[in-house]
């Protein structure tokens, strides 16, 4: 005979699992007052944990299984001293815990108010999986639903009985499993009740999927999901082949970039982690046009993200060269038809991409490796910094929308950033080089004559004046720029002379 203890919130498949293990032996089980109601009313002859203990479940349920005669029985070694006391104390002796916690994450996701949160931080069920986990040699402890089936295959395998190489995978899983459920315990205190960065930083992700590989052939990879975000699947696969890590990487970077314009129909093309070109307009085809017009070239082989539902017309005009990934809120079921003439193109459908950018992205992690992490505030929010006018030319009223696209965008380059932009499109960028003119010259050779009349954006203040000579030879009228050098003064005045205006927003926005 074999003895269970089960306490779960989660009771699927608890019925089927508990059957599988009668196959292989006679079953004692003994559960907690809500588990045990549901298998004895599932024709289950069931003890419960009160019966053992002799103590009922008190506090409004808040201790269940703190007992000596429950953990004695999970934590006994199989010595004559410790069967002994069992024996002595008559201490079941457990061979299974079937433990799944409380819900604490989807509670959270909810937006429960705090009392009910707190609530579901469940206590005696990560004491149960600690304990079984650490008496492995003798006890299977079995700490989610989703361990039903491998225990199942493992019996079957192996006449009815656990390997000692089993049993401790499943221990490694339920300390994983505790540890996890502690961060994110940690993290929603973290969030709720301190503004301060934590003296101990628990991660919590689960895992997506494993990929291909890496952003190399040679390097293995796996796509994992902090476990708190709103977004539980960020999107669909419609069709496709499986997504790389550089494809997942590119289609973020899409997705940060269009989600900034949530008013206007906007499209963007991504590039190597870098935008080609950005769009807004009246409608979604023209603002797939203007995008792919802004650099052909560079839209070969690249990502095509759309914060409105993408039309025949696009699929038709897209499905004429390479691209990678298209991704939008929706599509009609036209386009659909004629993206699937096109099997390895990978169409992703993301409703997240109408929303503008939220709470979950306040802060954000950067790994360095051997000199660990950083954890810092995010930057990027969709909000226009208050604009301050330094020149003498005042900022035309009909420049202002530009204005706006030009910062929502050079925020996303890397350092030193340099964008052109005129009448809702990008016309030129310069990104990650060394020097700032070296990144003013190439923004300014891409956009060419486009670059009569349009707006230029800086994520850095400008160190000397020859940025400004040759925005001005290029004919650039409006510069955007967070000022705070000490050259701004000579700046500002080389403006002026050559009749630019310059917009400051007092905010940096570098991006390394």
């Amino acid at each position: 005979m074999k003895t269970v203890l089960a306490s779960v919130s989660d009771k699927n498949g608890l019925i089927d699992f508990l059957n599988a293990l009668q196959a292989f032996d006679t079953l004692r089980i003994i559960a907690t007052g809500s588990t045990a109601k549901f298998l004895q009313e599932s024709g289950f002859v069931c003890e419960t944990v009160a019966s053992v203990t002799g103590f009922p479940e008190i506090l409004e349920g808040r201790v269940k299984t703190l007992h000596p005669k429950i953990f004695g029985g999970i934590l006994a070694k199989n010595t004559p001293d410790h069967q002994s006391t069992l024996q002595s104390h008559e201490i079941p002796a457990f061979d299974y815990v079937i433990v799944n916690l409380y819900p604490f994450a989807d509670v959270v996701k909810s937006g429960a108010p705090s009392e009910t949160v707190i609530e579901n931080i469940d206590i005696g069920g990560v004491a149960l999986i600690r304990a079984a986990a650490k008496n492995f040699s003798q006890v299977a402890v079995i700490a989610g639903k989703e361990f039903y089936p491998s225990v199942t295959q493992e019996l079957q395998n192996n006449q009815g009985s656990l390997s000692y190489g089993f049993r401790k995978l499943l221990a490694q899983k339920a300390f994983e499993k505790s540890a996890y459920y502690d961060s994110l315990i940690s993290a929603y205190f973290s969030q709720h009740e301190s503004s301060d960065t934590p003296q101990e930083l628990s991660l919590h992700f689960t895992k997506m999927e494993d990929l291909r590989y890496g952003e190399n052939p040679h390097q293995k990879a796996a796509w994992y999901q902090q476990a708190d975000s709103r977004f539980e699947e960020p999107f669909e696969q419609l069709q496709g082949k499986q997504m790389s890590s550089n494809n997942i990487i590119d289609a973020y970077a899409a997705f940060k970039i269009v989600r900034e314009f949530p008013q206007d129909p906007a499209c963007c093309v991504i590039k190597h982690n870098n935008p080609c070109g950005v769009a807004v307009a009246e409608t979604i085809e023209d603002a797939y046009l203007k995008a792919y017009q802004a650099d052909p070239v560079s839209a070969f082989g690249g990502i095509f993200s759309f914060n409105r539902p993408v039309t025949p017309q696009i699929a038709e005009a897209m499905t004429q060269n390479f691209f990678e990934i298209v991704m939008a809120p929706e599509y009609t079921p036209e386009a659909l038809e004629v993206f699937a003439r096109k099997k390895n193109v990978r169409v992703l459908k993301v409703p997240q991409l109408t929303q503008p950018q939220g709470q979950e992205d306040a802060w954000g992690l950067k790994d360095l490796g051997e000199f660990g992490l950083i954890l810092q505030e995010n930057g990027s929010t969709s909000e226009v910094p208050e604009l301050t006018t330094v020149t003498q030319q005042p900022l035309p009223e009909n420049t202002l929308s530009d204005v706006s696209f030009a910062w929502a965008i050079v925020k996303h380059l890397t350092s030193n950033a340099i964008v052109v932009v005129k009448d809702g499109q990008t016309v030129g960028f310069g990104i990650g080089q060394t020097s700032r003119i070296a990144s003013m010259e190439i923004a300014l050779r891409q956009a060419g004559e486009k670059a009569s009349r349009a707006v230029l954006a800086s994520d850095g203040f400008f160190p000397a004046t020859d940025n400004i000579e040759a925005a001005a030879k290029a004919g650039i009228s409006v510069i955007v720029q967070p000022g705070g050098s000490i050259k701004d003064p000579e700046v500002i005045e080389t403006a002026d002379q050559h009749g630019l205006v310059m917009v400051i927003t007092h905010e940096r926005c570098f991006k390394h």
